[in-house]
């Protein structure tokens, strides 16, 4: 017979939750290790996609930021903390 365990629904990711958990992990890493920080983006990767996941970071972790691009070419994200929330 199968065993059963009671789990909390927030320490549950499944399907694509999981691969997004994962590919979070290092922004929140970086948010919770430092004030300020600058993401530099390797080649193929999209901007749009590295914003989006250090946004989704801060709202995970409660840590508000505020980013900026370096430049025009969008090849590094800078990043501080503003607040706690």
């Amino acid at each position: 017979m199968p065993k059963f365990a009671k789990l909390d629904p927030k320490d549950v990711a499944v399907g694509r939750g999981r691969a997004a958990a994962e590919a979070r992990k290092p922004y929140v890493d970086a948010l919770s290790a430092g004030q300020a920080g600058k993401i530099e983006l390797e080649r193929g990767e999209q901007a749009a996609i590295v914003k989006r996941r250090l946004q989704e970071a801060s709202r995970e972790t409660g840590i508000k930021i505020l980013s900026s691009w370096e430049d025009k070419s969008q090849r590094a994200l800078l990043w501080k903390r503003t607040a706690k929330r």
